[in-house]
């Protein structure tokens, strides 16, 4: 049973490799003779033993009329049977292969043949915007900060900002070289409204102290004592601002980015209006 159990290992099934040991035995055998040393029917000897002529390891021959089966010499039977495990593996081999490139082929056909209808339903949805497709509510702060950037990395033309507290971190001052680099590479408008009421001396400085860099880099800014919220309007086209959250007892800021440019016009014109209240460092430094 060894002996059977290791010539499975290497390519033979079971009832072949029960056949080649008792061919192994004697010089010769026909098939009626294996049927009986074997457990194999009568019936199903002949196609066990054309298997194994296949495979190269035993050999048929005619003797009175009857056909007999000889056993070759095992080294080159052995080898006989790996070699045509081989070939056997590199046919798998191609045929997975050619059933792979076919599968690549039927699957490009249907993707050409569904693209047309996908495409359609798609434009089709993209026409039928919902009621509120082009407002997004923002809770993140980092997301919001993310937001931020890149209106300001987008704007082509104008910039209106509203600036209150709680100046969220990073700090004014921690902006100035991110701003310059929008400066440098866009030739923009930008207003800066920033709202002082409340603040301390020391944080009036601070606050002064920035809005003079910025001006420095190019914004038009002016200080105002109150503002309503914290804004921005880009190319009067796209809105965030930030409103606290009048319910919750925990400090929470909730921003909401607009996309609507009829919405954008009429933000426009408030901030305008407020700008008019507004004054200039200058005026702030001599008043205080």
């Amino acid at each position: 049973m060894e002996l059977i159990t290791e010539l499975q290992q290497i390519g033979l099934t079971k009832r072949e490799a029960e056949v080649y040991l008792a061919l192994l035995q004697r010089k010769e055998f026909t098939a009626p003779e294996l049927a009986k040393i074997t457990t194999i029917t009568r019936t199903k000897i002949y196609e066990i033993l054309q298997s194994l002529v296949h495979k190269g390891i035993i050999t048929v021959s005619s003797r009175n009329g009857n056909k007999v089966y000889r056993s070759i010499d095992p080294k080159l039977a052995l080898q006989n049977v790996i070699v045509n495990y081989e070939e056997s593996l590199e046919q798998k081999l191609i045929e997975f292969e050619q059933k792979q490139k076919l599968d690549v082929e039927l699957k490009r056909r249907a993707a050409d043949s569904l693209q047309k209808e996908l495409v359609s339903l798609h434009e089709e949805s993209a026409d039928s915007l919902e009621p509120f497709d082009y407002i997004e509510m923002l809770t993140d702060i980092r997301q919001i900060g993310e937001r931020w950037v890149t209106i300001q990395q987008n704007t082509k033309n104008e910039l209106l900002v509203f600036t209150k507290p709680p100046y969220t971190t990073p700090a004014l001052e921690d902006n100035i070289e991110q701003e310059k680099e929008i400066f440098r590479k866009q030739n923009i408008i930008v207003k800066g409204l920033y709202e002082y009421g409340g603040l301390h001396q020391e944080e009036l400085d601070s606050l002064v102290r920035s809005v003079e860099i910025y001006r420095e880099i190019g914004e038009e800014a002016r200080l105002i004592e109150k503002l309503p919220m914290k804004l921005v309007i880009s190319d009067e086209a796209l809105v965030m601002f930030a409103l606290n959250d009048r319910i919750s007892l925990k400090p929470n800021i909730t921003s909401m980015y607009v996309d609507h440019p009829g919405y954008a016009a009429a933000l426009k014109k408030m901030f305008e209006s407020y700008w008019a209240d507004g004054i200039s460092v200058e005026s702030f430094k001599h008043n205080k």
